[in-house]
């Protein structure tokens, strides 16, 4: 395994002791594989370690899963919700300064960023992204800012749970309040805020004036990035996190564009389970309260060797995206990873958002809505690559002026509807 994912794996060993030793659900895991702290020596060693899941988790949740002695009154606990994404949402407690320390860590990776949050106006921040994302009610346009607006002060904007169902008033609502409030910077689902650039364009509306973006919730499609990047005033800093409601913030790309990966906050393995599609695990650094131990994430990796142009020394990887939503030939073999899909498609001028959706063994849709300056400069060759990765199957590839978001009020550019 490349040393800087290995850098931290003696921080990832005193994790495991505290677990086993303080954490209920850990002792009764490790007790059923057979295995006790003291086995563990390497980080071969670390792999025999049974891997963790949301399951376990909400089946032991609270008591199972904290530190003994602690309990959901105590101070400086954050409480967080997952959208959904995978199934039942889960509920996540961790204490607000692990949170603090790990986004720290990770924007080290991103002077520019960290320039933006040094100056930021009373940290005014705008949250645009699915309603199962935030902590308050947003799905309606009958709430006031101050109803959405959170205890750290920022103000969650007003969205439809279907995003390319909201209604203009709601569009209008959102930028209307985005520009009473004058953040310092948005912190933005891509899709979300790349419907929210069409809106204001399709208003003229001018961009508001923002230091910085950060996209996070979803995938970035190069064509989300293409739209918020060409819509911003010249300077304005775009960065794209990895995070997940569980732990936080994971990683964060650089100004050299490359995604790097927190090993200061977290012990991070990237695990092909003979399938080539290596899978991103996490391990917990000093969490005092919840500690996670070999976490499956469902997010798929692939490390990129070597030293990173801007210096930094976290490992850098690319997101292939979730692991559940890969497209997969008959014999279950993988075909195309959502960020393959999204490198054949790339920054697409012809489209504003796209969905790949697996609907059978060798069945696949692909719908996209025109944008309006390249509606017929679709070329042809994307249908053609798309067919051959997909195996030669039959694949529809249409315009449409509707795609559905998901349940968790996301819209996925790659969805398997195909059950395991």
């Amino acid at each position: 395994m490349n040393e800087a994912f290995t850098a931290s794996f003696p921080d990832a060993l005193d994790e495991l002791h505290v677990a086993y030793e303080q954490v209920p659900f850990f002792g009764r895991h490790l007790d059923a594989a057979g295995l006790r702290p003291d086995d563990i020596r390497t980080p071969e060693d670390f792999r025999r370690v049974p891997p963790t899941a949301k399951p376990d988790y909400r089946r032991n949740f609270p008591a199972g899963v904290l530190v003994r002695g602690a309990t959901l009154n105590d101070p400086f606990i954050f409480r967080s919700r997952s959208s959904g994404t995978t199934g039942d949402r889960l509920l996540t407690v961790t204490h607000t300064f692990t949170l603090a320390d790990r986004m720290r860590a990770t924007t080290s990776v991103n002077p520019d960023l960290l320039a933006v949050f040094a100056t930021a106006r009373d940290q005014r921040v705008c949250r645009y992204a699915p309603p199962n994302c935030s902590d308050v009610e947003c799905a309606t346009p009958f709430t006031t800012p101050e109803s959405r607006t959170l205890a750290d002060g920022t103000l969650v904007l007003p969205v439809a749970h279907d995003l390319l169902a909201t209604p203009d008033v709601m569009v209008e609502q959102a930028v209307a309040e985005l520009d009473a409030y004058r953040p310092h910077w948005l912190y933005a689902d891509p899709q979300h805020l790349a419907f929210l650039v069409r809106g204001m364009r399709r208003l003229g509306i001018p961009p508001p004036e923002v230091g910085g973006i950060v996209l996070a919730y979803n995938v970035v499609t190069a064509a989300s990035r293409r739209q918020i990047t060409e819509f911003f005033a010249p300077g304005t800093v775009v960065a794209e996190v990895a995070s997940m409601s569980e732990l936080g913030w994971l990683g964060m790309t650089c100004p050299s564009h490359f995604l790097h990966l927190n090993t200061e906050s977290f012990y991070l393995e990237l695990v092909d389970d003979g399938d080539g599609l290596p899978e991103l695990y996490v391990t917990s650094i000093g969490d005092g309260l919840s500690p996670h131990i070999r976490y499956r994430t469902g997010d798929l990796y692939t490390a990129v060797d070597g030293d990173c142009p801007c210096g930094h020394p976290f490992p850098r990887a690319v997101h292939q995206g979730r692991r559940k939503d890969v497209m997969r030939a008959a014999d279950g073999s993988a075909l195309l990873t959502p960020g393959q899909l999204d490198r054949l498609v790339g920054p697409a001028p012809w489209l504003d958002a796209y969905k790949l959706r697996q609907l059978g063994p060798d069945r696949f849709d692909f719908r996209y809505v025109p944008s309006a300056a390249g509606a017929d400069d679709v070329s042809p060759t994307v249908h053609d690559e798309l067919r051959a990765a997909l195996g030669g199957g039959h694949l529809a590839f249409d315009a449409a002026t509707y795609i559905e978001s998901e349940r968790s009020g996301k819209l996925m550019p790659c969805v398997n509807e195909v059950p395991a």
